[in-house]
C-alpha cells in the first residue's frame, strides 16, 4: 500500500474563476524521494497543501477526487491530525514558527499530542542531534540566519515522528553552502530513516541525482516519470544534463559525479573573457561607508561606484549585509559614517513582494503603470495579489517599482521563478541597464547571475572583498560556482558556451 495516493484530484480556490489542476492521480512509494516542479503559479505550493490537508481545510474551496496519507483520507482528518503523519516545512518557515526560541518551537507540537515530559524531552534530544542543530536550542528564532531556521523548521515537523516529509521550496531564500546544508540534512534523514521526502524545487541541479521520481506540474496535469527520462524530456534541468545534451554522452549525466568521467575529453582550454559593456558615467557612489544594528556592525568600510549601463549582482552568504547596503543605497537606511551620493532615482524590491502589494487586485496595482509594462499581467487583472504564487507576487512587485527607477535595487529577485520567468526578468533587466539605468542584485542564485549580470561584488560581514566580471569572480570557488564551472573550471560558467566538438 502506497505512503500517499492521490486519486483524481481537482481543486479550485474560493474566488477564482478556474480550476489550479483537475484529475490528478499518483502515488508515493514509502522511502521515495519525490522532485516535484513546474512553472511558477503552476500550483505547486496548492499540491502540497493537499497532502496535509491545509487544502481544502484552511483554503475552502472547491475540492475533487481523493487524497490520502498514512491510510487517512484528508476529507476527513484535519491538518493537526495529519501533521502527525506527513511533516511540512513551508517556503517561508516563518510562515510556520509559532513561539520565540527553539526549544519552546520544538516542544510546542508535542505540547498539542498531550505527550507526557519525558518523551517530549527525548524527541526533542534526538531531533536536536539528527538536524544538528544542538547549539541553537537556546536561541531566539528571530536571531538566526536563514538556514538555521530552515533546520529548526525541519526538525519541528521531524519532532512529530511522522513517516513523510513536504518541503516547499526548502532552499529558495538560502546562500549555496547553506542550500547545500539543508540538502544534506534531509538526503541524511532519507538514508538512515527511509524517510519518504516530496521536495518542490526550482534549482534542481542541487537534489536531481537523488530523488527516485520527479513530477512535473505543468496546465494543470501531472506528470510522473523517473528522473532521467523527465529531465531529458523538457522542464528546468541541471546544466550538466544541458550538457551532456549538447555533448551527446549516454547515458546523460545527472550530477557532477557521473559528468567527471566524460568532461575530460572535451579537451577544452580557458574560456575567452567577456566583453566589456561600455559602462556609463556613476549613478551611486559609496565611500567607507557603515552602519550598525545596536552593538552589531551590519555593513563595514564599503566603498562602491554603480554605472548606468550595468546589472551589477551583490553575492555573499546569508547575514552577510547585502540587505543592508540595499536598504542604505535605497534611502531606507542612513549609514552612520561615510559617503553615499545617488544621482538618480532609486527603487527598491524586498525579498518579501508582498510589503509592496496593496491594492483589492492586480488591475488596481498596475493603475499607474504604463501599459507596456501592465501587458504581461493582463491573464491576472482580477485576481487578488496574495493570492498569486510567490514567484508570481515577485514578478508584479518588480514591474510596478522599475517604471519610475533609474537605479533598481532587487532583493533576491529570482526567489519562486522557473527558468522560463527567470530568463524573462533577465531580459527585463538588460533593457533596463541598455536604456541607461542601473541595477543592483542581491541574489544567491548563482547561475541566473552568470547568464545575466556585467559584474559580480561578492560580500562577507559587512565588507566588499571582490568586485569584477563573473567569469573571474565565480570561477573557481567552492560555493559560489556555477555547477559547469565546478565540472570544467578555467573560466567556463554555462552549459550553452562550451564548446563541442
Amino acid at each position: 500500500m502506497p505512503l500517499i495516493a492521490i486519486e483524481d484530484l481537482g481543486y479550485r480556490y474560493p474566488t477564482a474563476s478556474a480550476d489550479v489542476f483537475a484529475n490528478l492521480s499518483a502515488t508515493v512509494e514509502a522511502g521515495a524521494v519525490i522532485l516535484l516542479r513546474g512553472p511558477s503559479g503552476s500550483g505547486k505550493s496548492t499540491l502540497l497543501r493537499c497532502l496535509n490537508g491545509l487544502v481544502p481545510h484552511s483554503t475552502g474551496g472547491r475540492f475533487s477526487g481523493r487524497v490520502v496519507v498514512c491510510g487517512l483520507d484528508t476529507r476527513h482528518h484535519p491538518p493537526r491530525e495529519l501533521g502527525s503523519h506527513v511533516g511540512f516545512v513551508f517556503q517561508h518557515p516563518d510562515a510556520q514558527f509559532v513561539l520565540e526560541d527553539v526549544e519552546s518551537e520544538l516542544a510546542f507540537g508535542l505540547e498539542n499530542l498531550g505527550l507526557p515530559p519525558p518523551l517530549m524531552r527525548k524527541r526533542i534530544e534526538e531531533v536536536l542531534d539528527q538536524v544538528g542543530i544542538h547549539q541553537l536550542r537556546g536561541r531566539r528564532i528571530a536571531s538566526l540566519s536563514g538556514g538555521e531556521r530552515q533546520r529548526v523548521a525541519i526538525a519541528a515537523a521531524l519532532v512529530m515522528h511522522p513517516s513523510g516529509l513536504i518541503l516547499d521550496e526548502p532552499t529558495s531564500q538560502l546562500d549555496p553552502q547553506a542550500a547545500e546544508d539543508v540538502l544534506q540534512v534531509v538526503l541524511r534523514l532519507v538514508a538512515e530513516l527511509g524517510m519518504t521526502t516530496i521536495i518542490a524545487e526550482h534549482r534542481v541541479e542541487r537534489i536531481a541525482p537523488f530523488v527516485d521520481r520527479i513530477w512535473t506540474l505543468e496546465a494543470g496535469s501531472l506528470q510522473d516519470r523517473a528522473p532521467r527520462e523527465a529531465l531529458i524530456a523538457a522542464g528546468p534541468r541541471p546544466p550538466v544534463v544541458e550538457l551532456g545534451l549538447r555533448a551527446g554522452w549516454t547515458p546523460v549525466p545527472l550530477g557532477l559525479r557521473d559528468a567527471r568521467t566524460r568532461a575530460a575529453a572535451l579537451g577544452l582550454a580557458a574560456a575567452p573573457p567577456a566583453p566589456g559593456n561600455g559602462r556609463g558615467p556613476a549613478i551611486a557612489s559609496l565611500a567607507d561607508v557603515r552602519f550598525s544594528y545596536t552593538a552589531t556592525q551590519a555593513v563595514r568600510r564599503v566603498s562602491l561606484n554603480l554605472r548606468r549601463g550595468e546589472v551589477v549582482a551583490l553575492m555573499g552568504r546569508n547575514g552577510c549585509g547585502k540587505t543592508t547596503l540595499l536598504k542604505l543605497i535605497a534611502g531606507l537606511l542612513r549609514p552612520e559614517r561615510g559617503r553615499l551620493q545617488i544621482r538618480g532615482r532609486p527603487a527598491y524590491v524586498p525579498q518579501d513582494a508582498d510589503a509592496l502589494l496593496f491594492a483589492a487586485s492586480v488591475e488596481e496595482e498596475l493603475r499607474d503603470i504604463p501599459a507596456e509594462v501592465a501587458a504581461p499581467f493582463a491573464s491576472w487583472r482580477d485576481r487578488y495579489p496574495r493570492d498569486l504564487s510567490s514567484g508570481q507576487r515577485q514578478q508584479l512587485a518588480i514591474a510596478l517599482v522599475a517604471a519610475n527607477a533609474d537605479l533598481l535595487l532587487l532583493d533576491e529577485p529570482t526567489r519562486g521563478l522557473d527558468p522560463a520567468i527567470k530568463a524573462a526578468l533577465s531580459s527585463f533587466l538588460r533593457l533596463r541597464a541598455a536604456n541607461g539605468g542601473s541595477v543592483l542584485v542581491a541574489t544567491h542564485d548563482v547561475e541566473w547571475a552568470a547568464r545575466t549580470v556585467d559584474r559580480v561584488v561578492m560580500m562577507a560581514d559587512g565588507e566588499l572583498y571582490a568586485d569584477g566580471p563573473p567569469r573571474t569572480v565565480l570561477s573557481d570557488s567552492l560555493v559560489f560556482s556555477t555547477q559547469v564551472n565546478k565540472l570544467l573550471g578555467r573560466g567556463w560558467l554555462l552549459a550553452e558556451e562550451v564548446p563541442i566538438r
